[in-house]
């Protein structure tokens, strides 16, 4: 009897492994991040309003889902209907795109408190860099908790249910461009086997870049692999403002580095390598010197990069660290100064001799001005001497090695 009980169970167990269609037979790849955040809106509400949020992928496939997170919400967050579709232009999708999305076979979710859902897949034939809309109605009165500040695409908003309508003739602005509740599109079915997360802060985000262009770094490291004949997903862990070591000085800036590093990193599937590029905003943001408590030295941000690449090869992950970019005569007022420079000269010396890492990539020398050390080239900047532009993004991404991503 013990012996067909077994071999009944070993029947089953094959049967389950056999089933078509079952979500988690496929391989899914990140194809585009938002790390959340906490809103600093509190007392504001979202109600009977569908947002329309454009992404744009990294890497294409044959079906797709989205991950939807109420990580930092005070109370569960309902979405009664949800979509995705390839976008035509603006805030209209391309006819006969649209495909509703179900979560655990229901229209409608509710995500409690601190918590995170994910949509079942649907079939949509996905190009690599395509942009694509999804669709979320709120329904009622809903704190917008959860964000991600920069706008690095577009985020529409229509009153009512008009999920899946072909364009949004009703457009309200969303104050700030908040990104709500999106945190992730993944892709299946694709040539890409796995992705590689850009984790960092404003640089890495695309602060000072124009929205929907699509030009920070990571952005045009995609486009690099894609030519190179390396389909890869490349995923945005940036956050603007957001420091290694501290909690952001203002919510939205995020939760430390260190501390988001397994959600943002570690958690993600299929990855293969990450780039850290953080540490700049704990140099930057701090004034007083050693006596603010949250002054940090060369020494403490070293530690901290060498726990990121010790956690991500406990993973199986390749990691690779960037240096430091430029931030001499930054016109962010207090954000400089010659003590600061020299912090930011030792942890650069660091990570250029240090050997915890799998490689470096020196963003600080692609953008440096040879003429002036501790500046930003002039075509680089995008205007505030901390920031690069569209060409200065350009080229940090041209300088990461392929190689070591495949």
């Amino acid at each position: 009897m013990k012996m067909k009980a077994r071999a009944c169970g070993l029947a089953f167990a094959g049967l389950l492994f056999a089933l078509p269609g079952l979500g988690y037979a496929q391989t899914w790849i990140p194809s585009w991040y938002a790390s959340p955040a906490p809103s600093d809106k509190a007392a504001e509400t979202v109600s009977d309003l569908t947002l329309r949020q454009i992404v744009h992928v990294s890497a294409g496939g044959a079906s797709v889902r989205i991950r939807l997170s109420n990580a930092y919400g005070k109370a569960p967050v309902t979405f009664d209907a949800a979509a995705v579709a390839l976008r035509a232009e603006g805030a209209a999708v391309q006819a006969g795109t649209s495909r509703p999305l179900t979560f655990s076979g229901k229209a409608s979710v509710t995500i409690p408190a601190g918590a995170y859902a994910l949509s079942d897949p649907v079939g949509l034939d996905i190009a690599q860099g395509a942009d694509l809309a999804v669709d979320l109605h709120v329904p009622g009165p809903t704190a917008p908790d959860t964000i991600h500040v920069i706008q690095r695409d577009a985020v529409y908003a229509a009153e009512g249910n008009v999920v899946g309508q072909t364009d949004l003739t009703t457009v309200k602005p969303l104050a700030g461009g908040l990104w709500l509740w999106l945190d992730e599109v993944e892709v299946s079915g694709g040539p890409a086997k796995a992705a590689v997360v850009a984790f960092g802060d404003s640089i890495t985000d695309g602060y000072n870049q124009k929205p929907d262009a699509n030009t920070a770094w990571p952005d045009v490291l995609a486009q690099r692999l894609a030519a190179a004949g390396t389909p890869m997903g490349v995923i945005n862990a940036g956050i603007s403002g957001n420091r290694m070591l501290h909690d952001g000085q203002w919510p939205p800036f995020g939760a430390a580095g260190l501390a988001r590093f397994d959600r943002d990193v570690l958690a993600q599937p299929n990855v293969s390598a990450m780039i850290v590029l953080l540490g700049i905003n704990d140099i930057g943001q701090v004034t007083g010197g050693p006596a603010n408590p949250d002054y940090v030295s060369a020494d403490a941000l070293e530690a901290g990069l060498t726990q990121m690449a010790e956690r991500a090869h406990e993973r199986g992950l390749k990691a690779y660290v960037a240096t430091l970019t430029p931030f001499k005569d930054t016109t962010i007022k207090n954000y400089y100064d010659a003590d600061k420079e020299v912090i930011s000269v030792a942890v650069n010396r660091w990570i250029r001799t240090q050997k915890v890492f799998d490689g470096v990539v020196d963003f600080d020398k692609a953008i440096e001005d040879p003429a002036h050390p501790g500046q930003m080239q002039p075509d680089f900047d995008s205007g505030d001497h901390l920031h690069p532009g569209a060409v200065g993004e350009a080229a940090m991404a041209a300088v990461v090695p392929l190689e070591g991503l495949r």
